[in-house]
């Protein structure tokens, strides 16, 4: 895979993710609109994002300067 798949293929993860956690969509509605065998996310989705995967896709966000996303994250964050 080259260097632009894989950052292609992690911003497609942090955004899943990202929508799943903060409840945009559900894991089942993403997999019955998604027409491809693969799809990515940043954290298990067969549990509860834990509190560390919630700040590392929310330092995502900070990298990429999508400061709508990191305000929505940081709401979720225990101790902030």
């Amino acid at each position: 895979m080259d260097e632009i798949a894989a950052m292609r293929g992690m911003e497609e993860a942090m955004i899943n993710s990202y929508n799943i956690i903060i409840g945009n969509i559900t894991f089942k509605e993403m997999l019955d609109d998604c027409e491809r065998e693969g799809i990515f996310f940043a954290h298990n989705v067969e549990n509860d994002p834990t509190q560390n995967d919630i700040k590392h896709i929310l330092n995502y966000f900070k990298g990429v300067e999508d400061y709508e996303k990191c305000n929505e994250l940081s709401k979720m964050v225990v101790g902030v």
